[in-house]
């Protein structure tokens, strides 16, 4: 007679195509075991931008914008070189080694610098004045 698989965290009988856990709920409680709550992910990812941003001199690097950090982003110099995206679920759940080592690859950009490097064939050829 064939043992009947059972969940690893209440026991019950699994069916079909379940071959761990009997349903979302215990894989959760299997899986969640670094106990992080979002506001403690929120906050060391922005304390990891903040101090970050101040290595990088805490302004845009071309046009030199400061007045709100959350303008500011990371731009890759090498698209090709690029491991992951600096944003701030990156900043919050990698190593810090990690994200030095990324961040040694980027510019520190304005939202405006960063579209516009992105994006140059967009540019406004005409520029309108309102008087």
């Amino acid at each position: 007679m064939a043992t009947k698989l059972r969940c690893t965290i209440c026991r019950r009988p699994l069916i079909g195509r379940q071959r761990k856990y009997c349903s979302r709920i215990c894989k959760n409680r299997d899986t969640n075991h670094h106990h992080q709550s979002y506001a403690a992910q929120q906050a060391r990812g922005l304390n990891r931008k903040l101090t970050l941003m101040a290595e990088f001199g805490s302004r845009c690097t071309r046009c030199g914008y400061d007045r709100n950090y959350a303008a500011l982003t990371w731009h890759h110099r090498d698209r090709a070189a690029k491991r992951f995206e600096m944003d701030m679920r990156s900043l919050s759940n990698r190593s810090a080694r990690e994200i030095r080592m990324e961040a040694r690859k980027c510019t520190l950009l304005c939202a405006n610098c960063h579209a516009e490097e992105h994006f140059p064939q967009f540019a406004n050829s005409t520029t309108l004045r309102m008087k």
